[in-house]
């Protein structure tokens, strides 16, 4: 009758001992194995070990590997370990079993949490220079597309540029409008109790002016069109390449840039100066209202502090900002629809990027702006 109860027998000669397993050594018996290996690590074993297994018949993976460690154990003891009379089919498992087995000569040491921290900014760096490199390499096809669509004007697709133009501009003036009023409410209620403590209350009119025509005006335009505008760019690309349309228009030999980037592009510069107007006199009108009730300032007085204030430079600086600032949204905003990747998240994760890359990049050139024509003394 064949052995089905895994044991090893032991002969001792010398100063040797012989292991013989038998029994089935199988994932079955796979507790009773391990047992019979942990108890045979607690014997006080001689200088020379062998294992015989010519009585091994039945075994699997799990039983190889379970002797295969015991071995292992017994050899970091200091002692002699030799293996007599395997099995060919044995060996062919045993040696598939070598390419799993991990190496401690090496152990990777636990990184440190500054360690830790150094490797995430490490990948984050890394990360940063390639989103630059794609994202200069976008800008490089934009601007050819944008040269060869002025070279050949019937490229222009002026219908779809009208209804951008609308969709970005026009349907944003309200909430522009809203916003530009209530800034303005806030700078001549700030400035005003600052002021007032020098009894120069009424340079509340300068601060409201030279601020949203220079500064808050534009920025707060393009903070407010790269959220609304450009995060719809952004889903509705994204969308467009999950539907596989824009593969559709390279199928029909139409270029994405032509039909998608170049008109949305052009929309938002043409339409960031009106909108940037827009802003400066809900700003002002804003600031006039505060400046009215808490000032007791007279429309006609307030309009001519204005005019003092207010330089023809100092307005054309928040203007010029805007066609570069619509260009960085728009830039941004196809960028990363285009790089959406076939699933809803992907649009989502693409869709917050693509709002935050663009406020950070206006927000950017907007301080590099205002220092160069400090400068250059506007």
């Amino acid at each position: 009758m064949a052995i089905s109860t895994p044991k090893i027998e032991i002969f001792s000669k010398n100063e040797m001992v012989i292991f013989k397993p038998q029994g089935i050594w199988e994932a079955s018996s796979a507790n009773d194995v391990e047992k019979l290996c942990k108890n045979l690590l607690k014997n006080s074993l001689p200088p020379f070990v062998v294992f015989d297994l010519s009585e091994l018949v039945e075994f699997d993976t799990s039983g190889i590997w379970l002797l295969d460690k015991t071995i292992q154990d017994i050899k970091k003891r200091g002692h002699q370990v030799e293996v007599k009379n395997a099995s060919e089919a044995f060996l062919t498992l045993s040696s598939r079993l070598e390419s799993y087995k991990p190496s401690f000569k090496h152990l990777p040491k636990p990184q440190t949490y500054i360690g830790k921290r150094i490797v995430e900014l490490g990948k984050v760096s890394v990360n940063l220079a390639f989103l630059a490199r794609d994202l200069i390499s976008f800008l490089g096809q934009v601007v050819v597309g944008l040269f060869s669509s002025l070279l050949h004007p019937k490229k222009l697709r002026l219908i779809s540029i009208v209804a951008h133009m609308e969709r970005f501009g026009v349907n944003a003036i309200p909430i522009i409008s809203v916003m530009s009023i209530a800034l303005g409410l806030v700078l001549a209620y700030q400035g005003e109790e600052q002021l007032r403590r020098f009894g120069a209350e009424i340079y509340t009119i300068n601060l409201v002016s030279i601020s949203m025509l220079r500064e808050v005006g534009i920025l707060i335009t393009a903070i407010l069109i790269a959220g609304r505008t450009g995060s719809s760019i952004t889903a509705q690309l994204g969308i467009m390449k999950i539907n596989q349309e824009i593969d559709a228009l390279n199928t029909l030999g139409l270029s994405p840039m032509d039909v998608l980037v170049i008109p949305r592009f052009l929309a938002l510069i043409l339409v960031m100066p009106l909108l940037a107007f827009v802003s400066d006199i809900a700003g002002l009108l804003g600031g006039g209202i505060m400046v009215f009730f808490s000032l007791d300032v007279s429309p006609q007085l307030y309009i001519h502090r204005v005019a003092e204030a207010v330089t023809l430079g100092g307005f054309w600086v928040g203007i010029l900002k805007a066609p570069l600032f619509g260009a960085i949204i728009a830039i941004v905003s196809c960028f990363e629809g285009l790089r959406v990747e076939g699933t809803a998240e992907s649009v989502g994760i693409c869709t917050t990027r693509s709002v935050v890359e663009g406020i950070f990049l206006v927000t950017l050139a907007d301080a590099l702006l205002s220092i160069f024509f400090s400068k250059i003394g506007i």
